[in-house]
């Protein structure tokens, strides 16, 4: 644990400032000015001083406010240092780019231009300065009693643990424990005949208490012969380790003191023995130790398992035997209020303190699921149940609480001693993150990154600096200081988000809800983020702190807009007040349309974001920000300055929102790019496709735009895509419709773009040659993932992209020249590479001349999951007859095409816009969804006994289909089936099911007979453009029915006292609309039952007015809605139901007149409806 001993945040703040003092541009500039680099190496032997004793000052700062103090100081201190170092650093750098750009390579800072004597004036009063305050500071390290440390500080006694279970049981962690045991069943669960199980989790949660409920399991007791408890802690010493395992398999002190003598010993005890051992708190990361310890288990146990407890995901994937270690999860809310409650109520039941019972779940809801807190909580709580306590408890910070010092810090703050100097920093500086924010792994890195946090190892000065943040933030994901959420999105437990801010101090400023500290001149991380704050508190630049490093200011414009006229001018101000900055994010601040020039004054700047601002343009000056590493851009910038160039310690330039005209010349210059989404090729002027090839660096997405504008690639073809290993996707794109008047040099062009076979996804766009180079499609590809061909409209081919090993997913669209896919398609006919065998996802789109597709003879597609055919008009044939893994099949706009469905026995999902026949004899297990259009012709019933999981099936415009049917010793659950029927005028028959829409089918006279038996689990009828159906069947509507529409339905609504929907207890919504002139009337008494809550009536031709006798029974009715009914003149006289809450009224112009407000002669009927609308305007 040596290295992670080596000391806190400021040590590893002054190893940033050695090694900028030791770089070439600081070395270069000193040469030469004797009176500076005296006081610079007087400032190194000032700052090792303060070195020596930090590690002893960084641990008394916890209980000593003086030591803190001088540690503030002393920080503060030296960051005034580094800015001075970074300014020398500058102007070196800035000295040589502009003797390049005037062909002058001497150096520049050796002549006495009045620039160079004015800085060099100003550098040496502020180093003098500096000085003086380091030397006061030191001076004062002997007065707090500070030493020399060598070879770390060794925290106070671990806590030791025993196998003791909790005295009030555990609460929420019986589903762990049953992984525990399933881990143990688990056919690859041990090694050598030892399993071993990690337990991993942050301080606090509950990982011992996990390992001590396995223990004391009478499983555990009745399986095992001998079982041992040893709490490691960080010292992880093997002979104490196996002295302890011996004394608790023999039940005697060992007074052994021979390494060899105790193995043998317990080799020996454990002998054809079931052995069971939990060692708890583990942190030994040095795989060889653990190595060495398990070796004395294997020595002829029956049977041995072990519980190994840690906080470091890297410990438990070195030492686990089974696929993943147990990630030990927060605890509800629910189970936590539990927890709580056992110890704060003394075992009483809660419900006996309901003065107590809502502010204790309140409080709960902030222990955020560690139980650990909620056990501290509950436990100072236990002696006082005054409510007022409760409030307080609950108003209070968790850091503030006595136990907590004592318990929850404590715990938390031994994950973060034992980080090393450098995570330490990158952890204090994640406090500017607010509660529950969550970030991007990549954005986080780009930031530790400008505030030079990352550094190099000295094993490897190589290393890239993306390459170490990405170590980095995996080592603090493993020590679980941060915790996935999504994907790409991380966020920091709420304690652990209060342990960042603790440790930064007064050093990090975040304007949020929680009490903030005051900003002072000390401050130098600032953050708004708008997410959840409360925007009566007013927000304030902080201009106190002169020497800010970051700012983070969310949409923070908006708060001062109408303090300032000039928006402008407020920003000029701001920069010109911190030119120290090392971040800055704007991002979010729609109000800025522009930087000022005084941008380029941030000399220390490097990561800038005016993402989602409406920043149209940079100024000029903008290039002399020489540092900057990370440039975000708004979307509204189309072009960016001529000397961009300049800026060669630019690594991410995200263009990736905007729509830019072009690049600026002398692209090529910026060499330390890795992230450059967006390359436009200019036709002249800018930077031509050429300059591309000196950014060997480039990583991550490429398109590359315009590509029309390329006419030859006369420089080495290689060094334009090849050579770029780390790009894993790229798009080559032209203008859409760019005319090329010479096709064969459209194809040299894609020729020479070959890029490295590294890449995962490519996409090609708008390509006019008439075929593909050699390399798409080439089987080197082996790790093309996906790949997308686009409006390649004069290809008369398609590459054979067969051959691609890796390839899962494959679009083509638009490709106007092809008339047939055949053995091309799938590669050379000699290759052994069984085509397509990786793929997943296929789709043809929009190919008006595809005639005929050639089916391979041969195994193929056998991993494809989704086959998408659309606006292919010519195709004919069939498809492939055998697709194994095919859950998706979609077919549409494909007039010609007549196929029989493929053995799909993995279908799941069924959409065909065709003709399409079902072969005999198949079976479709697991099909759940299928929509038909046009098809079956053949079909005059339709069985659905094939499709045994079917849950929803949709008929369109099949004429000569009759009916639906399935056997009585059918599987097919036909109660949960949703069917609908729509444009098929023969058809007369179907099943039982839970859903039935009956659309436009012209010539249906009846429903089936015995249908509120048949169909006891039917909940919703709906009956449209069915003008030949008159009644319901004998008997009813089944009674479980929920929802009924009849629409233009003028025979069925003729017979509707017929209907007996009077027996429909479960009736709640029910619309109609009819064409009927009888009906001047509705609804007459007794026809609906009392249970409707929702009644809609709509486009009654002759409706005069709605019968009183209809409506007094409907006691339960919330919603009426009268649509398009020109006549209908009033509301009954007695009103409408007291229970209605929404009335809507449309296109009934006498009835709009009369329920007029405050002026009709309804309205005093409908007063009492709480939401009312007329004619589509809200009225109350």
């Amino acid at each position: 644990m040596a290295e992670a001993l080596v000391g806190g945040v400021l040590s590893a703040f002054l190893k940033v400032a050695f090694d900028r003092l030791a770089s070439r541009e600081v070395l270069d500039f000193l040469k030469g000015r004797k009176p500076i680099d005296g006081l610079v190496q007087k400032l190194k032997i000032e700052l090792i001083s303060a070195d020596a004793v930090l590690l002893d000052a960084e641990e008394k700062q916890i209980t000593n406010p003086a030591v803190e103090e001088w540690l503030d100081e002393l920080k503060d201190a030296v960051y005034v240092a580094d800015d001075l170092l970074d300014e020398i650093a500058y102007e070196a750098l800035r000295c040589n780019l502009e003797a390049e750009s005037q062909n002058n390579i001497s150096k520049v800072w050796n002549s006495f231009s009045v620039s160079i004597i004015s800085f060099n004036k100003r550098i040496q009063s502020e180093l003098e300065k500096i000085l003086e305050s380091l030397k006061n500071i030191i001076a004062k390290q002997n007065e707090l009693g500070l030493k020399k440390v060598v070879g770390g500080v060794t925290l106070r006694s671990p806590r030791l643990t025993t196998s003791c279970p909790e005295k009030c049981g555990v609460f929420g962690r019986d589903i762990d424990k049953e992984a525990i045991f399933k881990y143990w069943q688990l056919d690859d669960s041990s090694s050598d005949g030892i399993c071993v199980v990690p337990i991993v989790g942050m301080g606090g949660i509950g990982k011992t208490t996990l390992a001590q409920f396995v223990f004391n399991d009478s499983r555990v007791n009745e399986s095992f012969d001998l079982k041992a408890w040893v709490c490691v802690s960080e010292n992880f010493d093997s002979f104490k380790i196996l002295k302890t395992i011996l004394e608790e398999v023999t039940f005697s002190p060992c007074n052994i003191q021979s390494l060899n003598f105790l193995q043998t010993t317990i080799r020996e005890a454990l002998m054809e023995k079931k052995f069971f051992l939990v060692l708890d708190d583990v942190w030994n990361e040095n795989y060889n130790d653990w190595d060495e310890l398990l070796k004395v288990f294997k020595c002829g146990a029956k049977e041995i398992k072990i519980i190994v407890t840690t906080r470091s995901e890297k410990v438990a994937s070195k030492i686990r035997t089974i696929p993943i270690h147990h990630c030990l999860k927060e605890l509800s809310n629910d189970e936590c209020w539990v927890l709580f409650a056992q110890h704060a109520f003394a075992n009483r039941k809660p419900c006996e303190f309901p003065h107590l019972e809502a502010t204790g779940k309140k409080i709960v809801e902030k222990c955020r699921g560690l139980p650990l807190v909620a056990k501290t909580i509950g436990g100072s709580l236990r002696l006082n149940q005054n409510p007022t306590h409760w409030n307080k408890i609950l108003k209070s910070h968790i850091w503030d609480l006595p136990d907590a010092k004592n318990n929850i810090l404590p715990a938390l703050r031994l994950s973060y001693h034992y980080l090393p100097s450098h995570l330490k920093r990158c952890f204090a500086y994640c406090s500017i993150f607010p509660m529950d924010y969550e970030f991007d792994k990549d954005e986080l890195i780009l930031l530790w990154m400008a505030e030079g946090l990352l550094q190099q190892p000295k094993e490897d000065r190589n290393m890239e600096f993306e390459e170490i943040g990405e170590e980095y933030f995996n080592d603090l994901v493993s020590m679980s200081f941060f915790q996935r959420s999504s994907k790409s999105h991380f966020l920091m437990h709420d304690l652990i988000n209060d342990l960042a801010r603790s440790i930064s101090g007064k050093f990090c400023f975040r304007f949020d809800n929680v009490e903030s500290n005051e900003i002072t001149r000390k401050t130098r991380h600032f953050s708004y983020y708008e997410v959840g704050f409360d925007t009566s508190k007013k927000f304030e630049i902080p201009y106190e702190a002169k020497g800010l490093r970051t700012f983070f200011g969310e949409d923070w414009i908006s708060f001062k807009c109408d303090e300032y006229n000039n928006i402008g001018k407020m920003i000029g101000d701001f920069l010109q007040a911190f030119k120290s900055l090392r971040v800055l994010s704007l991002s979010s601040c729609t109000n800025i349309l522009e930087l000022p020039i005084s941008v380029g004054n941030l000399k220390h700047l490097r990561y800038l974001n005016i993402q989602d601002t409406k920043i149209k343009h940079l100024p000029d000056s903008f290039c002399s920000l020489y540092n900057l590493q990370t440039l975000i851009l708004s979307s509204y910038i189309i072009e960016l300055p001529g000397n961009m160039s300049k800026l060669i310690n630019m690594r991410h330039l995200d263009n990736s929102d905007t729509e830019m005209k072009e690049m600026p010349p002398q692209m090529g210059k910026m060499k330390n790019l890795r992230r450059l989404p967006i390359f436009v090729v200019s036709k002249q002027g800018g930077s031509y496709i050429r300059e591309l090839g000196e950014l060997r660096h480039l990583s991550g997405k490429l398109s590359v735009l315009n590509l029309e504008n390329v006419h030859s690639i006369e420089d080495d073809p290689k060094a334009i895509l090849e050579d770029k290993q780390d790009l894993s996707k790229l798009e080559l794109e032209w203008k859409l419709d760019h005319e090329t008047k010479d096709s064969v040099n459209e194809r040299n062009v894609l020729e020479q773009l070959c890029p490295h076979t590294n890449l995962i996804s490519l996409t090609i766009k708008n390509y006019e040659g008439t075929r593909f180079p050699n390399w798409v499609g080439d089987c080197s590809f082996s790790n093309m993932v996906s790949l997308k061909l686009y409006n390649c409209k004069f290809c008369f081919s398609l590459p054979p992209l067969g051959q691609l090993p890796a390839l899962k997913k494959l679009k083509i669209k638009h490709f106007d020249g092809v008339f047939g896919v055949g053995g091309e398609f799938y590669g050379n006919g000699f290759s052994t590479i069984k085509p397509f065998r990786s793929l997943e996802y296929l789709s043809f789109e929009y190919m008006p001349e595809w005639q005929e597709w050639v089916i391979y003879e041969g195994e193929i597609f056998s991993c494809l999951q989704e086959l998408c055919i659309y606006s292919c008009p010519k195709l004919s044939g069939g498809l492939p007859n055998h697709l194994p893994s095919l859950t998706k099949l979609e077919i549409r706009d494909c007039e010609k095409l007549v196929f029989s469905l493929p053995r799909a026995p993995a279908l799941h999902e069924l959409n065909c816009h065709g003709k399409i026949q079902l072969p005999s004899g198949h079976y479709y297990a697991l099909l759940e969804t299928m929509k038909i259009c046009g098809g079956c012709d053949s079909l005059w019933s339709f069985s659905l006994d094939l499709f045994p999981k079917l849950k929803s099936i949709e008929m369109y415009d099949c004429e000569n289909l009759e009916s639906l049917s399935a056997s009585e010793g059918s599987y097919l659950d036909i109660t949960s089936l949703s069917l609908g029927i729509m444009e098929c005028p023969n058809f007369v028959s179907f099943p039982r099911l839970t859903e039935i829409i009956i659309f436009n089918c012209k010539i249906l006279k009846s429903l089936p007979e015995g249908m509120r038996m048949l169909l006891p689990s039917l909940v919703a009828l709906q009956l449209y453009g069915c003008p030949e159906l008159e009644s319901f069947p004998q008997g009813g509507l089944p009674s479980n029915l929920v929802t009924l529409c009849i629409f233009m339905c003028d025979k069925l609504i003729s017979h509707r006292m017929e209907w007996g929907l009077q027996g429909l207890h479960s009736l709640k919504v029910f619309k109609v609309e009819s064409k009927c002139e009888e009906v001047e009337s509705f609804p007459e008494e007794a026809l609906l039952p009392p249970t409707l809550t929702t009644f809609s009536i709509s486009s009654f031709p002759n409706l005069k007015s709605l019968n009183v006798k209809g409506f007094h029974h409907l006691n339960s009715l919330k919603s009426l809605k009268l649509w398009h009914c020109n006549k209908l003149q009033c509301l009954p006289e007695e009103g409408l139901p007291t229970s209605l809450f929404e009335l809507q009224i449309s296109s009934c112009p006498l009835l709009e007149e009369g329920c007029e407000k405050e002026k009709g002669k309804d309205w005093l009927k409908i007063a009492h409806i709480p939401y009312i609308c007329i004619d589509k305007k809200i009225i109350r």
